[in-house]
């Protein structure tokens, strides 16, 4: 562990936190937080796609500008009808806490500042999300290029989900229920914010047994971000965060009393070929000290379990005997 320390310091932060209230004030029936960092080149098309939005439901955006250093701020200041908030450089979950922090309505969405939501996209989310007392809804999304042009169109099933089974690990493309937030924050200063939906989030809606909802319509244009941290991070060591991050919310699903499941065990095992793929351009002393401590916390956290999964099993019995020559071949055909 020494060794990774040394390549990318630990921050150890939590997302468990003394219960939040939600400020006081008027409230819309959904808040929008975008977190906005450098984005002069999309910020105006993101946002406008926010306020041009036809909707009978009432919504607020509130936007971050996180320490932007080009125009994205003065762009932000030129609209209306909007939060404009300006504060130092937090990073991407400082934003996004902040916007939280300013939350009180009944419904929030997440939403990137390089992408952009679909025409319709308030309307079927909260249609859904009112007509069935639904804690999450999610939709289809649409990936484009750095133009706009379309690359994949996604499908999403309608109807109720199994949030933990059928959901994306997505914080965005989604409406979810404010009331989760309440003790919940994104892990500060870690890479891959993310991770909290499918460790956290999505295993606290299931484990409540509440309802979650799916709409067939593409909610979110996705924009293939050459610049975005998930292409870029790859050669650098934060990308240590993906193994920090799963490691530190294993431990707050605790706080959150969520119980050790089948389903998990196998996510936790899937995270170290999503590890892999994030680390791998790291040198071989590192790649190889990440499978030493992943196989350890397995190890230690799960001593007895067993996938039910097959196209797991392999991945599992390299991990259990510490056959780090397997685990790669794995993770490289995967």
């Amino acid at each position: 562990m020494a060794l990774l320390r040394e390549t990318s310091p630990d921050i150890g932060s939590s997302c468990h936190i003394p219960r939040r209230q939600s400020p006081a004030g008027p409230a819309a029936e959904l808040d929008i937080i975008v977190p906005a960092y450098n984005v002069e080149k999309y910020i105006s098309q993101c946002v406008t796609s926010v306020l041009e939005q036809e909707t009978k439901h009432s919504f607020r955006l509130i936007v971050i500008d996180d320490g932007s250093t080009d125009a994205t701020g003065s762009i932000l200041d030129s609209f209306q009808g909007l939060t404009v908030i300006h504060q130092e450089n937090r990073g991407f979950s400082g934003a996004r806490n902040r916007g939280l922090e300013l939350a009180n309505a009944d419904y929030l969405m997440f939403l990137d500042s390089d992408d952009c939501l679909c025409p319709g996209a308030i309307e079927s989310l909260m249609d859904a999300a009112t007509e069935n007392n639904a804690w999450i809804v999610e939709g289809n999304y649409t990936e484009v290029d750095t133009e706009g042009q379309v690359i994949r169109r996604h499908s999403h099933r309608a109807g109720a989900l199994d949030p933990v089974r059928d959901c994306e690990g997505y914080v965005w493309g989604k409406v979810i229920r404010r009331e989760l937030f309440c003790e919940l924050a994104f892990p500060q200063d870690y890479w891959y914010q993310d991770s909290i939906m499918r460790q956290i989030v999505l295993p606290l809606v299931k484990n409540q047994d509440k309802t979650v909802w799916g709409v067939e319509n593409s909610v979110v244009l996705y924009r293939q971000n050459p610049g975005g941290i998930t292409k870029k991070s790859r050669s650098r060591g934060k990308s240590l965060d993906s193994l920090y991050i799963t490691m530190h919310l294993f431990r707050d699903r605790q706080l959150f009393g969520l119980p050790l499941t089948e389903a998990y065990y196998d996510y936790l095992l899937s995270m170290a070929v999503q590890t892999y793929s994030r680390t791998h351009l790291q040198s071989g002393e590192v790649q190889q000290a990440i499978f030493t401590v992943y196989a350890d916390f397995l190890q230690r956290n799960f001593p007895d379990w067993h996938t039910g999964d097959r196209r797991l099993a392999c991945l599992e019995k390299a991990m259990r005997s510490g056959n780090y020559g397997s685990y790669l071949a794995y993770c490289k055909l995967h």
